[in-house]
């Protein structure tokens, strides 16, 4: 689907939504959509939040259940977590969640619980098929560990959208090989890491982390779960623009 004025207006109006609900879905304005469809830039990342709603036929993000949280609602909602779910037409849900950009990425853990600090952040969003119970923050990505330069790549400037794993969950296996791809806040450092986890032993209470990018200065190592703040497991990649978006 090209990303046009026409288009936008065609597609908006084939999936029953008004200027200020597409609107509210992108994180926009009324007037923003009114400019884009009378022809005016469209940003990189509007585009790629557009191609995702008014798609016809759109790629929807199965989140597998891990640990039985998920709860069917019936209207569009916003949990304390800040975390909105909006229904769409074709009876799929558009779920926004707080963006942490790199500058406030390294006070994250202190302020995230605060409802108002999360709905000051940019949003980001993803396609559901049902709204979901738990705490999802999406974080910009920084740093070049994951760039192997494959299509599987997670390169700099890319968006991981994230759910957090309670803590009472890390005694039990991680389910790693359903989720590989992990942002992780340690004690040693401020900013998290984005890894990928080849190892939780249980037993000694240490996860493996790997970097796609193989350079040495990335090689693997163990890192203690007493020594982890916070785990947040990757549920989807939107990649920068320089690689391939496939919808």
């Amino acid at each position: 689907m090209e990303i046009n004025g026409l288009a936008i207006k065609q597609h908006r109006e084939k999936l029953g939504l008004t200027q200020k609900e597409l609107a509210d879905l992108i994180g926009a304005s009324r007037e923003t959509i009114i400019n884009y469809e009378k022809g005016r830039p469209i940003p990189k990342s509007k585009s790629e939040i557009l191609h995702k709603v008014l798609a016809s036929t759109p790629q929807v993000n199965e989140v597998p259940t891990v640990y039985n949280e998920v709860q069917p609602l019936q209207e569009d909602f916003t949990n304390k977590n800040g975390n909105k779910f909006i229904e769409l037409p074709n009876g799929q849900y558009y779920m926004l969640m707080p963006l942490a950009e790199f500058k406030i990425q390294a006070g994250f853990l202190s302020s995230y619980q605060d409802t108002d600090f999360l709905m000051d952040l940019g949003q980001h969003g993803i396609l559901v098929d049902k709204p979901l119970q738990g705490r999802y923050v999406a974080f910009r990505v920084n740093g070049d560990s994951m760039d192997d330069g494959s299509n599987e790549a997670i390169t700099r400037d890319s968006i991981v959208s994230t759910r957090e794993l309670q803590r009472h969950h890390w005694l039990d296996k991680l389910r790693y090989r359903d989720f590989p791809y992990w942002v992780i806040y340690t004690t040693q450092s401020k900013m998290p890491l984005l890894k990928e986890i080849v190892e939780h032993n249980t037993e000694e209470g240490y996860i493996t982390c790997h970097s796609l990018n193989d350079s040495p200065e990335y090689a693997d190592f163990k890192l203690h779960l007493n020594d982890i703040q916070a785990l947040f497991y990757v549920i989807d990649v939107n990649r920068s623009v320089s690689k391939k978006i496939h919808y």
